[in-house]
């Protein structure tokens, strides 16, 4: 979720107008509109002027939501003299395109900018900042100029509405200018909303947008998540999805499919928006899937990358490492490609071609839910020793069930000689290992988002290895997909195992609590 503050009432107002609010709910001092806006779920809130206020009302604020993003705006006074009336700059931790500048705040209006050693001075900035910090949120100032430098704010305005309309009233010729001043607000704010839309909203909802027209399972469970870990889980699938695209381009070269995973580990490695641009054209104009999902992703490789840019430092370094072992292993299966096709030779390289495209994914995720749940740190060693094989019973399963549409492009990952019996019993084992990892996560107080998240494909896998061991269908039924959703969805929140171990007769979460307990 977005969480969106500013000062004013009249700040927020433009964007309140093209959202769709859910419900109002009180939070402390301060009214907050729960909704969305062009599909992503966001929270509003004027929290009032002045440092205090503005520290105060976020925490509580970031208390209260699950923010993923907090985007503090409103209007300022223009101390660099470039600077002209509405001009819109951008400051704080989490990058969004624009002008950057440096923003001062203090206690109140300032009439005199001499000597503030910054470009923007407001009176909320440093304040939403603490708050953000204080609650790990990753967070952007925007502000807009309304008084320039060289422009004084007349005496009588302050905060204090109510001494300024007494004002008004004893002074008439105040009106035309406080009428004025009013419609400049509203220029600056419309403004503001404009800006925020285009270069977070708009953003965020096309990222979700390629992940439901490039994912089935992926689609249903990344939401389940918890802000932030959402957001780095979605563009870490789509980045995995782009090197998959190229890996699966079996109408291409392979040596065309190696110098797209190559250009695509060292775009990034070093992340350039020219260079990004220039390799989605490339690459779209190939064709590298049918798939119109895929496509639009490619072409959209710029967007995800810049997304990927603006993540907390830690999970760029996290995604970035994964991904290119993931693209680098792929590559190795590539280059094995001869006369159009590829023959998995044993077992064993089924096991490493699992690995490859989908071990690393648990790894990845495995990382990237320690950085945002420290109270898994504990955990930390059971949870990694069995992270590759969540992912890789996954990949099982979908290589037994997509083997036809495989076979027909050239690909033939189940290795001659090996009954389908023995690779579902494969598959069985290593989703037992994925249950015990699930119930780990549950049992060592992960969110419930995270929980769900891992419980939700490792349940639908079982359901696809009965559907495959009783008859010649290879999907679920939409049915019992909402059913099986709907049932690890209620066992998480009712604090229930979701899964429950073959192995054993005691239930999963017992089964779990013996298992992590010989680990400390």
């Amino acid at each position: 979720m977005i969480a969106v503050v500013t000062a004013l009432r009249e700040e927020l107002s433009p964007l309140l107008k093209r959202a769709r609010v859910d419900r109002v709910v009180r939070v402390g001092k301060c009214r907050c509109h729960v909704g969305t806006l062009m599909g992503k779920p966001i929270v509003m809130m004027a929290g009032g002027d002045g440092l205090t206020n503005a520290e105060e009302s976020v925490s509580q604020l970031l208390q209260r939501f699950d923010v993923a993003l907090l985007i503090g705006m409103g209007i300022a006074g223009g101390v660099d003299p470039s600077l002209r009336f509405g001009d819109i700059v951008v400051s704080g931790e989490a990058p969004i395109a624009g002008r950057r500048a440096t923003i001062a705040s203090v206690e109140r209006i300032a009439r005199d900018k001499s000597g503030i050693d910054a470009q923007v001075v407001d009176t909320e900035s440093a304040g939403w900042a603490r708050a953000a910090r204080k609650f790990g949120v990753p967070y952007a100032v925007v502000r807009a100029v309304f008084d320039p430098i060289d422009e004084k704010i007349p005496d009588f305005v302050s905060t204090d509405r109510v001494a300024v309309v007494r004002h008004a009233l004893t002074h008439p010729k105040a009106i035309p200018v406080l009428m004025d001043l009013r419609e400049r607000v509203r220029k600056c704010a419309e403004a503001l909303a404009d800006f925020v839309i285009a270069s977070a909203i708009a953003p965020e909802a096309r990222l979700e947008e390629l992940l439901r027209e490039t994912s089935r399972t992926f689609a249903l469970c990344i939401p389940l998540l918890p802000g932030t870990t959402r957001q780095q889980v979605t563009i870490a699938y789509l980045l995995f999805r782009i090197a998959d695209t190229f890996e699966d381009a079996s109408h291409w070269p392979v040596a065309d499919r190696l110098a797209a995973l190559d250009a695509f580990c060292s775009l990034l490695r070093k992340t350039d928006s020219a260079d990004a641009q220039r390799l989605a054209r490339e690459w779209c104009a190939k064709g590298p899937s049918r798939h119109a999902g895929y496509l639009k992703l490619i072409a959209d490789v710029p967007l995800v990358v810049d997304a990927f840019t603006k993540l907390q430092p830690a999970a760029v370094e996290v995604i970035r490492e994964h991904v290119i072992r993931s693209a680098q292993g792929m590559a190795k299966f590539v280059a094995m490609t001869g006369n159009g096709s590829l023959q998995l030779a044993d077992i064993d390289q089924l096991r490493a071609y699992c690995y490859a495209v989908a071990g690393i994914v648990g790894e990845m995720l495995t990382e990237l839910f320690l950085l945002r749940a420290p109270q898994l740190r504990g955990a930390a060693a059971l949870l990694r020793s069995r992270a590759a094989t969540f992912g890789e019973g996954l990949q099982l399963v979908n290589i037994l069930k997509d083997s036809l549409s495989d076979a027909s492009e050239g690909r033939t990952y189940i290795p001659p000689g090996a009954e389908r019996a023995t690779i579902i019993e494969l598959a069985r084992n290593d989703l037992e290992v994925a249950t015990e990892y699930t119930l780990a996560l549950q049992s060592s107080g992960a969110p419930n988002g995270i929980t769900a998240f891992a419980a939700l494909p490792v349940a639908l896998a079982e359901a696809t290895l009965d559907k495959l061991e009783t008859s010649t269908a290879t999907k679920i039924a939409r049915p019992t997909v909402f059913r099986i959703t709907r049932q690890v969805n209620r066992s998480v929140a009712r604090g229930e195992p979701p899964l429950r171990l073959r192995s054993q007769s005691q239930s999963g979460f017992e089964r779990m609590r013996s298992i992590f307990s010989t680990t400390r």
